[in-house]
């Protein structure tokens, strides 16, 4: 009996363990829960796991969907990257965080990830989306990284490798670019886009394998090419530099046998004439040029006219435009043959295209304006367009120095002197511009730098141009007798070369110098032969002074007396040399007695001796006389004293006088500019910056004088003192002054930290709230943000004067204050009134992640602007994401009754009044959405996607599917693209073909 109780007993608790064993624990308990749907307590218990410390796929995957089916995209994210932390090879965690990054919104993560998922893969489809991403982030070297795993995959993708060529050139891999583009032109049979050869014989070239180039297009030209490949291929292999593989490529097509029947295509024989001259084959160029007969059409006139120019056949070219529309010939063929014309004196041409093309076509060629204006006697037009020409960049130095000239002629000698020391002469200015150049060195008082200019460029590079200009300026300033065996040697030279010689010798024998019988000897030597080529009054005049010089006077009088009766400042001037030189002193004493005895004796009898002796060069006689008309009267005479001071070498007296003056009043503007230049001059440069830095200080003068003197400061290199007069200018003023915003430009960007304490104590010195709300605002902006905080903020707290709650704002939003910034926003709300300012504050809580602050922002700002419509939209977009559908219609419907050109609110009140049960209402603003989004231009895959869904909810489901199919032959490995696509087609009960969308059974 007790066995038998005994086995009774054991078969209880065989059962009983039996019966635990059935109760699910842990991971089956949680599973069992997600299968019945009862997703919470799943969560649960899969939460209850993981923080237990099981971090296995098991537990982590269901895990990441529960949370993620719960609309908590930031959990999943987290515990997806946990895991792959632990288990980085996981493919499946990985393809799930890529979805998670993109409903996430995160492309710059999803890049990394999608990287490492591609490697994984090593699929093409993922390569080729991985180019896309890293294009759509600019990082190209990526992008160039995935191109080239995506065609190694997929060599039979043409345009992916001349997409990834482009790339590759474009970072200057050149051969990688040409190594590729050979690839996809062999495989496509030579029919790749006409871009991509272009680059490809550009390239070819640029790596020296021209005659590779030549081959390939060759072999795109193919045996019966059309006029249009001949023309194509011929031009670029021209743009590329390298006109002569063109013309070999054409050539036997247009001289051949084979141009039977094509001989009159003039659009082909213009492109071989072309070539032709490209290649300095102009007499070729020139015979078939002539054996074009009758008139070409409008649209071939100018391309013509154009070849005729570029051949030499100007004469042709402007007999060929007689009868023609000017508007048909190009601008610079224009300018080239108004040239031509007003070289050989033709005045009609150029009338006729200031007549029919006006001012519209001269202002591409200032120089040729300044010209026609000067022949039309007009030089105050001709002054105007030369400095309109020298104030670009687009003059060739040949031109700048015509232009130079022109301002002199037309009586702006001060400009031509300005433009002239501006011009940066090199060894490249060509042969016939010396002449030119070396006459504007000697009229604008530049002769010893261009003797240094000339000097060096005949012995780099002799002529007889170099020479002539060498000997000009050496007569003017350098070695008289080197320049008189230079004439010995020289049997036949120009008129105006001997009579400049002459004049400037003479000048140099009268000055008293050292040189004084090497340079009378060469004056001689010049005037005789220049008397003997053309006896003019002005040989006549040089031959006496020369003679006067050499010790000769005697024999200068015979020649000067008949020059008297004319009369002159300059033959009496030479006259009275001739008579002191011949001694004979009484009769000038009487000639001069008899000038200054005279009891009514003007002031410009006076003044006209005063002229003569400084005509005479006896300035050092003359400058008592004008220092004591200087000190008296100032003005025209102070700039006479200080001429001849310069020329008698007395710029210390002058500069003594003018410190005087100085130190007594400002200087007027003449007299300042004089006194910087003589010290410039004197190399007196401490002084010019202790005057020119007490002048930008100086409270007697008005602000805008001086300015001026802080940049002088400046341009001397003299930062500090420029730094110092800007301050003291701007210290009186606020941060919107020019005298600060000079100040910001020398500080830079990012000024020192005693630029920052100066603007902080301006800002703290403020007598106003909006003055130092001003300062802080500059404060900011240069980098000072902490100190704004710092001095507005005080313990935290915001400032409670309304003005100066912008810049703390703007200061936390450049620090990054996100938190901090919110609070100061709400602060503000309740006071603010503008409504760009509360714009201002939404967006950057907007863009520190505050949507809380930035709604309530956008709230007031309605509330003091019901019309905003930035604030409509914002709100209603925040409404609808937040599901609060009929805040989203009503703020949205406000904003679109305006007709603004956004899809985007149209579609998302359309989609709110959708899941409001309101479809028959939505529909027009899903037309309207539709119409916008198809005429935006550059549309990319997500609005196409959005064209799709419009289309569906307007009942257009084929046009829908026909879009999907498109993204999805593009984007073949996008699952939510795929989950998207499928929906739309379950909604529509198409359900087979969702099932083949998501490749279902």
């Amino acid at each position: 009996m007790r066995a038998n109780i005994l086995v009774v007993l054991l078969i209880l608790l065989a059962g009983i363990g039996a019966s635990l064993l059935l109760i699910p624990h842990g991971a089956e308990l949680a599973l069992q829960k997600f299968r019945d749907r009862d997703y919470d307590s799943a969560r649960a218990a899969y939460e209850q796991r993981y923080a237990a410390g099981d971090r296995s796929g098991a537990t982590v995957m269901p895990l990441t969907r529960l949370t993620l089916a719960q609309g908590d995209v930031d959990r999943a994210i987290a515990l997806t990257e946990a895991f792959l932390a632990a288990e980085p090879s996981s493919v499946e965690a990985r393809e799930l965080l890529d979805r998670l990054y993109q409903d996430a919104q995160r492309p710059g993560d999803r890049l990394e990830n999608l990287k490492a998922l591609a490697e994984m893969r090593n699929s093409a489809d993922l390569f080729r989306e991985l180019a896309y991403a890293a294009g759509f982030r600019n990082r190209m070297a990526l992008k160039a990284e995935a191109l080239v795993r995506y065609c190694t995959l997929r060599p039979e993708d043409v345009e992916a490798q001349q997409e990834l060529a482009a790339l590759l050139a474009s970072r200057g891999d050149h051969a990688g670019a040409v190594d590729w583009l050979l690839r996809a032109d062999d495989r496509a049979r030579g029919n790749i886009e006409p871009d991509s050869r272009e680059l490809l014989m550009s390239l070819l070239i640029d790596l020296v394998r021209e005659d590779e180039a030549y081959e390939r297009a060759r072999r795109w030209l193919g045996e019966r090419p059309t006029v249009a490949d001949m023309i194509g291929l011929a031009s670029q292999l021209a743009a590329a530099a390298r006109p002569d593989l063109g013309l070999r490529l054409i050539e036997p097509q247009v001289t051949g046998p084979q141009v039977t029947g094509r001989a009159h295509d003039l659009a082909l024989e213009l492109t071989y004439i072309d070539l032709l001259i490209a290649t300095d084959r102009r007499e070729q160029a020139r015979t078939r040029l002539s054996a074009l007969s009758g008139p070409v059409e409008d649209v071939q006139f100018g391309r013509l006219l154009a070849l005729e120019v570029n051949a030499g056949m100007l004469r042709a070219a402007l007999e060929a435009t007689k009868g023609r529309d000017l508007h048909l010939v190009p601008d610079w063929v224009l300018a080239g043959l108004a040239e031509t014309a007003l070289r050989e004196g033709d005045r009609n041409f150029p009338d006729r295209l200031y007549r029919e093309l006006g001012d519209e076509f001269l202002d591409d060629y200032p120089l040729l304006a300044a010209n026609i204006a000067l022949g039309r006697g007009d030089p105050a037009a001709a002054a105007q367009w030369a400095e309109r020409g020298l104030a670009g960049d687009g003059l060739a130095t040949g031109d700048r120095l015509g232009a130079i000239r022109i301002l002199d002629r037309a009586g702006r000698h001060a400009a031509a002197s300005a433009a002239f020391d501006r011009l940066p002469l090199t060894g490249n200015v060509p042969e016939e511009s010396l002449e030119e150049l070396a006459a504007l060195f000697i009229d604008l008082d530049r002769a010893s730098a261009g003797l240094a200019w000339f000097t060096a460029r005949r012995q780099a590079m002799p002529s007889a141009a170099a020479g002539q200009g060498w000997a000009r300026l050496a007569a003017k300033a350098g070695d008289p007798a080197a320049v008189a065996d230079w004439l010995a040697g020289q049997p036949k030279l120009p008129l105006a070369l001997l009579q400049d010689i002459a004049g400037s010798a003479a000048e140099r024998a009268a000055s008293g110098s050292d040189a004084n019988r090497p340079a009378a000897a060469l004056a001689l030597a010049a005037a005789q032969r220049a008397f003997a080529l053309d006896p003019s009054p002005r040989s006549r005049l040089a031959l006496a002074t020369a003679l006067t010089a050499t010790g000769r006077p005697a024999d200068a009088l015979p020649l000067l007396a008949p020059l008297l009766d004319a009369g002159g400042a300059e033959v009496e001037a030479a006259y009275i040399a001739a008579l002191d030189g011949a001694g004979r002193s009484e009769e000038l004493a009487r000639h001069l007695t008899a000038k200054l005895a005279r009891d009514n004796l003007s002031d410009a009898d006076q003044q006209a001796i005063v002229t003569m002796l400084l005509d005479h060069k006896a300035y050092r006689a003359a400058l008592p006389l004008l220092r004591g008309w200087a000190e008296r009267q100032g003005g025209d005479w102070l700039s006479v004293y200080a001429d001849a001071a310069a020329k008698a070498n007395a710029l210390p007296d002058l500069a003594d006088l003018l410190q005087s003056r100085a130190a007594a009043a400002p200087l007027a503007e003449s007299e300042d500019s004089l006194y910087r230049d003589t010290l410039t001059r004197l190399g007196r440069k401490a002084d010019l910056r202790r005057y020119l830095l007490a002048r930008a200080t100086d409270d007697r003068l008005p602000a805008d004088r001086r300015r001026e003197p802080a940049s002088s400061l400046l341009a001397l290199g003299d930062k500090a003192g420029a730094e110092q007069a800007l301050q003291r200018l701007a210290a009186g003023q606020g941060p919107q002054s020019e005298d600060f915003k000079q100040l910001a430009y020398l500080w830079g960007p990012r000024p020192p930290a005693a630029g920052l304490d100066w603007i902080e104590a301006r800002a703290k010195a403020a007598t106003s709230p909006a003055e130092q709300a001003a300062w802080y605002e500059r404060l900011a902006d240069y980098g000072g943000g902490r100190r704004v905080i710092a001095g507005l903020g005080g313990q935290g707290a915001t400032p409670g004067q309304p003005a100066l709650k912008t810049p703390y704002i703007e200061a936390l939003a450049a620090a990054g204050k996100g938190k901090e910034l919110a609070d100061a926003v709400r602060a503000a709300l309740a006071e603010e009134n503008s409504p760009d300012r509360l714009r201002r504050y939404a967006r950057l809580a907007e863009q520190t992640g505050q949507r809380a602050a930035a709604a309530q922002a956008w709230t007031v700002l309605l509330a003091r602007k019901p019309d905003d419509a930035d604030a409509l939209r914002q709100l209603g977009m925040l409404a609808y994401d937040e599901n609060r559908l009929a805040d989203a219609e009503r703020l949205l419907r406000r904003y679109v009754a305006s007709g603004p050109d956004d899809y985007e609110a149209h579609y998302f009140l359309g989609e709110a009044l959708t899941a409001l049960k309101r479809p028959a209402a939505a529909v027009p603003f899903y037309r309207t959405s539709l119409t916008q989004l198809r005429a935006r231009a550059g549309r990319g895959d997500a609005a196409i996607q959005t064209e799709a869904n419009l289309l569906n909810r307007l009942g257009k489901v084929d046009d829908a599917v026909a879009l999907f199919e498109g993204l999805r032959k593009r984007r073949p490995a996008d699952r939510q693209l795929r989950a998207d696509y499928a929906s739309m087609l379950i909604e529509n009960g198409r359900l087979p073909e969702a099932r083949r969308v998501l490749a279902l059974p």
